[in-house]
Order: C-alpha cells, then sequence, then structure tokens
C-alpha cells in the first residue's frame, strides 16, 4: 500500500459488484491520506462500511477487513 500521506480515494460499490469490474468507478470521496479516508470510512453516519473500498493512485485496493484493521490500529496508537 502506498504511504500514508499521498492521496487515496474512498469509493462505495453496491455488494453484487466486485472492484475489477469493467464498469467505471464510481464518484469518489477524496482524501490527501489514507488515515483520513479510514476515519471518514469508519465514521460517517450512515456508515456504509461494508461497501467501502480505498483506492491509492498506483491502483491498488483495501477492502472492508483492511480498512477496518487500519482503524483498530490507529485507535490502539
Amino acid at each position: 500500500m502506498t504511504p500514508d500521506q499521498e492521496p487515496v480515494r474512498l469509493q462505495y460499490w453496491p455488494p453484487s459488484r466486485t472492484v475489477d469490474a469493467p464498469d467505471p468507478w464510481p464518484d469518489s470521496y477524496e482524501f490527501d491520506s489514507v488515515e483520513d479516508a479510514v476515519a471518514f470510512a469508519m465514521t460517517q453516519s450512515p456508515a456504509d462500511r461494508e461497501l467501502a473500498w480505498l483506492r491509492d493512485s498506483e491502483g491498488n485496493i483495501l477492502k472492508l477487513p483492511q480498512i477496518r484493521r487500519l482503524w483498530e490500529l490507529r485507535a490502539a496508537g
């Protein structure tokens, strides 16, 4: 994954779609860091955490288990 301070996009897709579907990506929320995007995904209301995916500028993708792990590490630190 990219260093924490590089731009990332937070996106929400219906559970019936996959990240590598040929369709274009839906509109995204853009953040300056992974930490900011993770905090938004885990604290927004109403939360669609199970649909949240983070994508960095290199195309790397984090799904809910990885997002949740980063959130838990942040809270523990």
